[in-house]
């Protein structure tokens, strides 16, 4: 099988002439293109995860209609072939679920409208693909579960603390993996109680941190101590901690703790942050800040799940409930 062509574009321009003179080049070639709209998508500042999502997505798609012997050249790219050899294929004959599916449709919605912007393609196929809403549970911890796994690490070694304070930071800010492990030791900010988060596009954000976090960071940096790294959190080897290193330690406490019915990770401790903060009544902007998010749209989704959590805590603190009337 030989080997695809990689390779990185410079400049983005509606004039297809200027890249004519490389080796190989197509216009209507979808790894070509592909590569070019990465390449635009990095220069917009967006996330290495980002720009992972659209790799891994647009690569499935391509290799999904090879794997029929269908061209993928983007003038042969018809509304009808997405739906028949992609969407139906992915799910009769590769078992794929919809949920799958539909991020690698959301994924070619962006690099089809990208291609027509710029003039590459005329007709846009995915003008007429329709991508249903997923139904998607979102998983969360129960407070018992949360004390089962805070009891988990051993607090008398340096390792078993460390992922203590994980734990809590986790539960504390709402911090997505990345955030996490991107944490340096500057970024806690003591005195304004808060910790600064690189979030999505490096756009950092301040997020609050409370009396208890704050004397368990204040212990985990004693026991820390002085390191060549200035990542937060780090190895017994001085090295900064791997995303994998922090998941493999959750998935770790998770068994020891027999909970076995949600996904333990960070991003199930991002959802328990969100529901358990509508629970207390967080305001809907103050939880869009704190998590991140650049609309509201995620945080309703949390509000409207939770709506029974918020109905009985509205009973609890009912302005006219409370009149005495």
């Amino acid at each position: 099988m030989s080997r695809r062509r990689r390779r990185t574009f410079i400049t983005e321009s509606n004039d297809e002439s200027l890249n004519a003179d490389l080796p190989g080049y197509s216009a209507v070639d979808f790894t070509d293109n592909m590569t070019a709209f990465l390449s635009t998508v990095k220069a917009r500042n967006r996330s290495e995860d980002t720009i992972k999502f659209y790799r891994q997505n647009l690569t499935r798609v391509r290799d999904v209609l090879e794997e029929q012997g269908l061209s993928s050249r983007l003038d042969r790219i018809t509304s009808d072939m997405i739906e028949r050899n992609f969407i139906v294929y992915s799910m009769e004959v590769r078992g794929n679920a919809y949920g799958s599916v539909a991020l690698r449709l959301r994924a070619l919605r962006a690099f089809m409208n990208w291609l027509e912007q710029r003039g590459t393609i005329s007709d846009n196929p995915m003008k007429q693909i329709v991508i249903s809403k997923v139904d998607t549970e979102i998983q969360t911890y129960s407070r018992e579960q949360l004390r089962d796994l805070f009891r988990q690490p051993d607090l008398e070694t340096f390792v078993g603390y460390r992922d203590y304070a994980i734990l809590t930071i986790l539960l504390e800010t709402g911090a997505r993996l990345r955030e996490l492990v991107d944490i340096r030791v500057d970024d806690v900010k003591f005195s304004d109680k808060q910790i600064v988060l690189n979030g999505k596009t490096n756009e950092f954000r301040r997020v609050p941190i409370q009396r208890r976090t704050i004397h368990v960071l204040k212990r985990y940096l004693k026991a820390r101590g002085r390191s060549p790294v200035d990542s937060l959190f780090i190895t017994q080897d001085d090295d900064k901690m791997s995303r994998k290193g922090v998941q493999d330690r959750l998935s770790k406490y998770g068994r020891m703790a027999e909970i076995d019915n949600v996904r333990n990770s960070p991003h199930t401790f991002r959802h328990t942050f969100a529901k358990m903060s509508v629970q207390n009544g967080a305001n809907i902007f103050e939880l869009q800040k704190i998590l991140g998010h650049k609309t509201l749209d995620m945080v309703k989704v949390y509000v409207n799940l939770f709506s029974e959590d918020v109905a009985e805590s509205h009973r609890k603190f009912s302005p006219i409930e409370n009149l005495n009337m």
